[in-house]
C-alpha cells in the first residue's frame, strides 16, 4: 500500500516567515530556558539547533504548511545506526492544537530536549532511541499559538477568519484591551437589573445575584471590549473560530451539531497534514495529543459510548491511563461520558477507530489555586489567595474605573487567564512540564517489537538444508495493538520474507504471513489472546560457494528486523 509522502519536506530555518512580534529570542539550545514560553520562531530555532547538534539522532522535516505558509515541523528522533526510523516502532507526541494552550508545546519541546540530552548517559533513554522512534510536533497550530502568545487574543483556533456569530462578517467583534494592560479581562457595568454582585467575602469576586435581592449594587458582566459591529453584543466574533480538534473525520459533526467543526472534515491544512502523516507512518503505536488545562488525562471514549468498545480494548485503555495517574498523581476522565455533551471529530477518536491505536489527551496544568485546595475543589477565594501569595497579585487585575465609549462608566478587571487558568505562570512552567516525562517515556517503551532468535540450519541430505527460526514479539503490547485494528482490518499481519543467494526454496513460502504476535502483556495473563512466538521453517536446495538467505521479519507496529544466515558448512 502506498501513501502520499509529498508533505515530508526538508526544512531549513530560512523558510520561516516570522512576524516581527514573534521573532525568536536567542538561547542555548542545549540548555533552554524552560521558565518562559517559546514563540513559533523560538520553537523552530530550537528544533533546527537540535537537528544540527544531534544529526545521528534526528531528522527534522515539515509535513505541510499553514494557510499563512508556516511549516508544520516534526522532529523525528531515533538512533539511525541501529535501524531506519520507519523500521522501528514509533510514537507520536504533539501539543498546542488549541492556540491558547501554550503549555502543550512546552511539554513536547521539553520531552524532545530530554531525550536528546540524555541519550548515551541515561540507560532508559538510550535503549528507547536504539530500538524505537519518537515523533515530536510541538506546534500543531503555530500561527494561532503566536496570536495567543503575543497579542491580547486567546483563540482556540487558527487565525483563519470565521463567522462565529453568523452575521455574514468575519472576526469583526474581537476583545479589546481598553485599559492598556496587555490583557482582555472582564468589565462590570452597573445595572439595577444586573445578574451579578460583589461578594461579601472578597470584593474582587463576582457572584450571582440571589432571587429576590433588591438591595445593593448589581452589575452586568462582559468580556473586556466594545461592540465593534453594533449588534448589542460584546466580543462575540473574535480571531478565528474553527476548533481543529472537532475537524477530524471520525464522527465529524455539522455546524448545528458541533460549533467550530469547520465546513468539512480535514478542511484545515494542519488537520489534513496530521492524518496524512499518520497514514504514511504506520509504525506509530499511539498518540499523545497535548492540551491544557485541568491537570488530568482525557482517555477514550471520545465521541461515542464506551459500550461500543471491545472489552479487551477497554481494559487496555484503562491500564495505560492508570499509569498516568501513577506517574503524575493526576486523575483520569473519559472524554465522552454524557450523550448530552457530545464531542465530534477528535483526533484520539479517529486514532482508535480508523488507525487502530490508543490516543490520550493530557490536560496539562491543574490550574491556579491547587496549592490551596483543601476539600477537593478549588474555590475562587483560594485562587485569589494563590494569586496574592504566589504571583504577588499579578494574575488578577484589580477592578478600576474606565470610561467606555458605549457603556459610559465601567470597571475593568479580573483574571489574566493566559498564564493563570489556561497555562502555568512562567515561573511555574519548568516544574509543570517535567511531570510528564516518565509517562511519555513509558508509552513509547511498551509498544510491540519483533525479534529473531533460535536460528538453526541442519543438513537434510547432500545439497539440501533445513532452516528454522523463532520469531518473537519482545514488546509488551501485541503487534496489532488493539482488537479494533483487527476488526477494522487496518492491522497488517507480521510477515517473514526470504531473499536467497545460491539457493532454491523447496518447502515453505518466500513470503509468509505469521498473523499477529502477542506481547508480554498477553503471556502474563492480561488477555490470553495470542502467543508471542512463531516458529518458521524452510527447506532449501543450495549450490555455489556461499549460499545464504536474508530473512526479513516485518511488522507495521513491531518494526522490521533482518538477519543473514549462511546455508553452507553443514
Amino acid at each position: 500500500m502506498t501513501y502520499n509522502m509529498r508533505l515530508l519536506l526538508p526544512f531549513t530555518l530560512a523558510a520561516i516567515a516570522v512576524p516581527a512580534a514573534a521573532q525568536c529570542q536567542l538561547e542555548n539550545p542545549l540548555d533552554p530556558d524552560w521558565d518562559r514560553y517559546h514563540s513559533t520562531a523560538d520553537a523552530h530555532a530550537l528544533l533546527q539547533s537540535w537537528a544540527k547538534s544531534y544529526p545521528q539522532l534526528t531528522n527534522l522535516y515539515s509535513i505541510g504548511e499553514t494557510l499563512e505558509g508556516t511549516p508544520l515541523l516534526v522532529l523525528e528522533i531515533t538512533n539511525e545506526q541501529t535501524g531506519a526510523a520507519l523500521d522501528k516502532p514509533g510514537y507520536y507526541y504533539d501539543g498546542n492544537i488549541h492556540a491558547e494552550e501554550l503549555a502543550g508545546a512546552e511539554v513536547a519541546l521539553h520531552f524532545a530536549w530530554y531525550l536528546l540530552t540524555n541519550y548515551g548517559t541515561e540507560p532508559r533513554v538510550t535503549a528507547l532511541l536504539d530500538t524505537r522512534t519518537v515523533y515530536v510536533r510541538p506546534k500543531f497550530n503555530p500561527d494561532g499559538a503566536d496570536v495567543a502568545l503575543t497579542t491580547i487574543h486567546n483563540p482556540r483556533s487558527t487565525p483563519r477568519p470565521y463567522d462565529e456569530d453568523r452575521d455574514g462578517l468575519l472576526d469583526e467583534d474581537p476583545p479589546n484591551d481598553l485599559d492598556g494592560d496587555g490583557y482582555a479581562t472582564r468589565m462590570r457595568v452597573p445595572n439595577p437589573n444586573g445578574l451579578w454582585q460583589q461578594s461579601t467575602e472578597d470584593p474582587r469576586m463576582m457572584v450571582r445575584r440571589n432571587p429576590g435581592d433588591v438591595a445593593g449594587a448589581f452589575y452586568d458582566v462582559f468580556s473586556e471590549g466594545i461592540d465593534d459591529d453594533g449588534d448589542g453584543r460584546f466580543n462575540e466574533d473574535g480571531v478565528g473560530g474553527i476548533d481543529m480538534n472537532r475537524n477530524f473525520p471520525r464522527n465529524w459533526g455539522l455546524e448545528f451539531e458541533q460549533r467550530g467543526a469547520g465546513p468539512f472534515p480535514l478542511s484545515e491544512p494542519e488537520t489534513r497534514a496530521t492524518i496524512e502523516f499518520l497514514h504514511s507512518h504506520r509504525n506509530i503505536t499511539g498518540v499523545v495529543h497535548g492540551h491544557t488545562s485541568g491537570g488530568f488525562l482525557y482517555r477514550l471514549p471520545s465521541t461515542t459510548s464506551w459500550d461500543n468498545y471491545d472489552m479487551g480494548d477497554q481494559r487496555l485503555i484503562l491500564e495505560l491511563a492508570q499509569q498516568y495517574t501513577a506517574t503524575t498523581g493526576q486523575p483520569v476522565r473519559p472524554s465522552y461520558s454524557n450523550p448530552r455533551v457530545h464531542r465530534y471529530g477528535t483526533l484520539i477518536s479517529w486514532s482508535y477507530w480508523d488507525f487502530g491505536v490508543i490516543g490520550f489527551v493530557p490536560e496539562y496544568w491543574g490550574g491556579f489555586g491547587n496549592d490551596y485546595d483543601s476539600d477537593g475543589s478549588v474555590t475562587e477565594s483560594e485562587r485569589l489567595r494563590w494569586n496574592d501569595e504566589v504571583l504577588d497579585g499579578n494574575g488578577f487585575a484589580e477592578w478600576s474605573t474606565h470610561r467606555h465609549p458605549q457603556l459610559g462608566e465601567v470597571e475593568i478587571g479580573g483574571w489574566r487567564a493566559r498564564f493563570t487558568s489556561r497555562n502555568p505562570p512562567p515561573r511555574l512552567l519548568r516544574s509543570e512540564i517535567e511531570k510528564y516525562v516518565t509517562w511519555m517515556l513509558w508509552l513509547a517503551e511498551i509498544g510491540p517489537r519483533v525479534a529473531i532468535r533460535d536460528v538453526d540450519v541442519t543438513r537434510v541430505e547432500d545439497g539440501v538444508v533445513k532452516h528454522s527460526m523463532v520469531v518473537e514479539n519482545v514488546g509488551y503490547l501485541p503487534t496489532n495493538i488493539t482488537q479494533r485494528a483487527l476488526d477494522a482490518q487496518v492491522a497488517v499481519p507480521v510477515r517473514a520474507i526470504v531473499d536467497l543467494t545460491d539457493a532454491e526454496l523447496l518447502s515453505g513460502s518466500a513470503r509468509t504471513d505469521l498473523g499477529h504476535l502477542g506481547g508480554s502483556r498477553d503471556t502474563q495473563g492480561s488477555t490470553g489472546r495470542t502467543e508471542s512466538t512463531r516458529t518458521v521453517e524452510y527447506v532449501f536446495r543450495v549450490s555455489g560457494d556461499r549460499p545464504s538467505v536474508v530473512v526479513t521479519i516485518a511488522s507495521e507496529k513491531g518494526g522490521v528486523v533482518r538477519k543473514t544466515v549462511s546455508l553452507s558448512g553443514t
